[in-house]
């Protein structure tokens, strides 16, 4: 237990000797992977245990009638002056059938006992938010490993994905995302948490410098985000040339 603690001391604070030894243990990847699912599982226990009672109490008139009072507020807030009245009460009245249509078919017998049927929904959606979080840490790492390969790291896998992982570390901080406004402070700080291990994490695993391992951390995000404003612009300009042709 106590050399636990000691790990995850030396992970949030960026001990370089922690990351060290850790990146020369034996079952490096096997080590981070289940760090990885630990993190993320009692990360997101709270999120489990909501959808779960959601699931067991299922969507009631009430909830429904409330749901509908807050929207149909917002709505009139925000109605289209340019809209025939007709149309804006065939709106709500398809809205509220919709609600109606929602409870009735939440009250169908299911095979299943409800609870047990919610129990197993939410943890299929949980594992699969896990397997999600996964397939977004093997595949961002593989192009900064890309990268690092053509900056002339090690790009080994087993120690790098072992010592990426150790990113999911600050994710703990999320168990508080049921809190109000704490919740999201606690985020916020896991995220901007979360990139300083992983920089770390790439700085040792490849021997870098500090702003080498940041410049290969971000690279493949910066790419993306040019790629995704290059194809934005050539769309918004064909609308444009669309538009313009049409008049």
């Amino acid at each position: 237990m106590e050399s636990t603690i000691d790990l995850i001391r030396g992970i949030v604070t960026l001990d370089e000797q922690t990351y060290r030894d850790f990146l020369d243990s034996e079952n490096v990847m096997k080590r981070g992977f289940l760090i990885f699912l630990a993190c993320f599982f009692i990360a997101t226990f709270p999120v489990f245990g909501e959808t779960l009672i959601n699931g067991i109490r299922g969507f009631t008139p009430q909830m429904a009638a409330e749901f509908q009072d807050q929207f149909l507020g917002i709505f009139e807030q925000f109605q289209p002056t340019d809209v025939a009245d007709e149309s804006i009460d065939m709106f709500k009245q398809n809205f509220v059938d919709g609600m109606n249509m929602g409870v009735e078919i939440d009250a169908i017998p299911t095979p299943l006992p409800r609870p047990v049927a919610a129990f197993f929904r939410a943890l299929g959606a949980w594992i699969t938010a896990a397997i999600g979080g996964i397939g977004v840490w093997l595949g961002y790492g593989a192009f900064v490993l890309l990268f690092a390969r053509l900056a002339g790291g090690r790009a080994v896998l087993n120690p790098f994905y072992g010592l990426t992982a150790l990113y999911a570390v600050p994710n703990l901080l999320r168990i508080f995302s049921f809190v109000p406004y704490l919740g999201a402070a606690l985020g916020l700080v896991a995220l901007v948490w979360g990139i300083a291990v992983y920089i770390r994490a790439v700085q040792i695993s490849q021997d870098f410098s500090g702003g080498k391992a940041v410049l290969i951390t971000f690279l493949p995000l910066l790419i993306v985000l040019l790629l995704g404003a290059c194809l934005g612009t050539a769309a918004f300009a064909s609308l444009l040339s669309a538009i313009t042709a049409a008049q």
